[in-house]
């Protein structure tokens, strides 16, 4: 019997369970039907997104999210796409019978907060379901961590313990706060030691998760199943104690970004520049009025007598960035050809093409020999017409970076 090939498993909306054939047809799905507010249609990206909005802008409060099927329409927990989605509907979607918590081993303790728990046999016959830890600081924000012994029935935590994050000074943020943060839970496993920085501890990594004014705290249900924190043969319990802890990355978002632009063939890349009068000019070098070819500004530099070893002997022209400062210190690569005019033949004669990365110590490039000084004088009637010198400049591809903010980011 043949091998059938197993069908890749599609992305699938938490709040309707339709399926996709990538995520960012999801993501444009959930906007759409289940991120849009009511009242003028704006699309958001998150359900908890979604209700800040309605509350904020139209004063209204909004508890479900629309078009969701029973049991899903929470707007407290965050959705983006396929992240966010609990542990636990992920397994039933796709068949599978274990949660897809990433879980590691390692040999150092949790940097931010550690709790230590005594007499966890006692505890766990008691009737408290939930112990909160005092706050500590991490990026900016007060947060503390929340123990359950028993695991929190809800979340289908009945077995475990369950630990959550939690911001404990919501308070005294600013309107609109928003805080995104990835979370590692640790739970110590000291079998062959009792010193805090020699044992191994056991991690539980969970999705990068937004907090907001509506979501607060973030966590695992199913963080350690309580048979094998009281078998003896794992390590955690220790004289009747535990050990947790937590690490907390909080993502802080500069409003900071750059923009390549790769321009080719501008509309604007010719200029065309007449020096009139040019054998009256007695200059070393002449400079031409300023261009702009999108937003980058130029200039060209004459050297009517040559430049360096081309003195006496040749016309020089070079091909100047202007607005270097405008860059912010990067670079700027220039395609580009340089070109005199036959006036009797109306063309352009002896293009020379360059391809150069501009920057604050290469300002500036072009020819030092462009046309030879005695063919330029002695066909006036081709290059000196009325005493009128021609060149041209046309610049056919252009690479470089600019400063952007957050709010372009999020209108591109």
């Amino acid at each position: 019997m043949e091998n059938k090939k197993k069908r890749a498993a599609k992305v699938f909306c938490y709040y309707c369970e339709r399926e996709f054939e990538n995520e960012k047809i999801l993501v444009q799905h959930q906007e759409a039907k289940h991120f849009k507010c009511h009242v003028c249609n704006q699309k958001l990206s998150t359900a908890s997104g979604m209700a800040i909005h309605v509350l904020q802008v139209h004063e209204e409060a909004v508890s479900k999210v629309p078009n969701a099927i029973p049991r899903r329409e929470s707007t407290e927990i965050e959705i983006f796409g396929m992240q966010g989605i609990p542990d636990d509907i992920l397994a039933a979607h796709y068949g599978q019978g274990e949660q897809a918590i990433s879980r590691t081993l390692r040999s150092f303790p949790p940097a931010d907060y550690f709790f230590k728990v005594e007499s966890v046999s006692v505890l766990l016959n008691t009737r408290i379901e939930k112990y909160e830890s005092g706050s500590f600081e991490v990026g900016g924000y007060k947060w503390r961590l929340c123990l359950y012994p028993n695991g929190i029935n809800k979340s289908k935590g009945k077995g475990h313990v369950s630990l959550y994050l939690e911001i404990s000074d919501t308070e005294n943020l600013p309107l609109g706060w928003e805080a995104t943060h990835g979370l590692q839970l640790s739970g110590q496993d000291r079998r062959y030691t009792n010193d805090m920085h020699s044992s191994t501890y056991l991690d539980a990594d969970s999705k990068a998760s937004h907090f907001n004014v509506i979501k607060t705290r973030c966590g695992i249900a199913q963080f350690l199943s309580l048979d094998e924190l009281k078998d003896p043969c794992n390590g955690y319990l220790m004289d009747d104690c535990c050990i947790f802890g937590a690490e907390v990355f909080v993502i802080k978002y500069s409003g900071k970004g750059e923009c390549l632009s790769v321009i080719k063939d501008p509309a604007d890349g010719t200029f065309t520049w007449e020096i009139e009068n040019f054998s009256q000019r007695n200059l070393e070098t002449i400079y031409s009025d300023i261009f702009t070819v999108k937003e980058v500004e130029w200039k060209l530099i004459l050297y009517p007598r040559g430049n360096q070893k081309a003195k006496n002997k040749s016309l020089s022209l070079f091909l100047e960035l202007d607005s270097y400062e405008t860059l912010h210190q990067r670079k700027l690569y220039a395609e580009f050809e340089l070109s005199i005019k036959d006036q009797k033949s109306s063309v352009y004669i002896k293009p020379s093409h360059a391809h150069v990365w501009f920057s604050d110590s290469m300002k500036d490039w072009g020819f030092s020999s462009i046309i030879s000084l005695s063919d330029l004088h002695d066909k006036p009637e081709h290059f000196l017409l009325n005493d009128t010198l021609i060149v041209q400049v046309r610049i056919t591809l252009m690479i470089y970076s600019k400063n952007i903010s957050n709010d372009t980011f999020q209108d591109l």
